[in-house]
């Protein structure tokens, strides 16, 4: 197991949450690139906006979609790298979020904002906020009076039968 795998507490919110933001581009990508890109080229005919207006709206659509596409891949793959490489998590938040948002990505944007919030836990370190050692008290117990000789209980100033001063 490498150094950098040797954490307690994997990102598990922000790989989920980036993993399902890129899975959620990747459908829409494909919707906007063959549904909306298909559409455009059929539905727009040369007599209403030429040859060049037949192609265009088309030809935009499926640019989106094939961007889109390749921005919700590369979601995937920094989600899965950051998954296994946890101790680089400000790096792949970063990649995540620049391409959530050039992608248009909100889940994927959440995800690598918690990516670089991220705090890990090395394995084998002491916890961060680890309680006091527990002072070890002796316990007080029951004692002559020096004077009468009588069993004074813990923690009494003065003998209960001559009145005596305990230390």
């Amino acid at each position: 197991m490498s150094q950098q795998n040797q954490v307690l507490n994997k990102p598990t919110a922000a790989y989920w949450l980036s993993m399902i933001g890129g899975i959620l581009g990747l459908l829409l990508a494909i919707i906007v690139t063959i549904g909306l890109g298909l559409l455009g080229f059929l539905t727009f005919s040369d007599a209403e906006y030429g040859f060049a207006g037949f192609y265009a709206l088309g030809l935009i659509w499926v640019v989106f979609g094939v961007w889109m596409f390749v921005t919700s891949i590369l979601i995937i793959v920094f989600a899965r790298r950051l998954n296994a490489n946890p101790m680089q998590h400000s790096k792949y938040g970063v990649y995540i979020i620049i391409l959530s948002i050039i992608g248009g990505g909100l889940l994927g944007l959440i995800g690598g904002i918690l990516a670089l919030v991220y705090n890990p836990q090395f394995a084998g370190a002491a916890p961060q906020y680890a309680p006091p050692p527990q002072q070890q008290y002796q316990q007080q117990m029951a004692h002559n009076c020096p004077q009468c000789g009588n069993i004074v209980q813990p923690g009494v100033r003065f003998c209960p039968n001559c009145g005596r001063q305990q230390y």
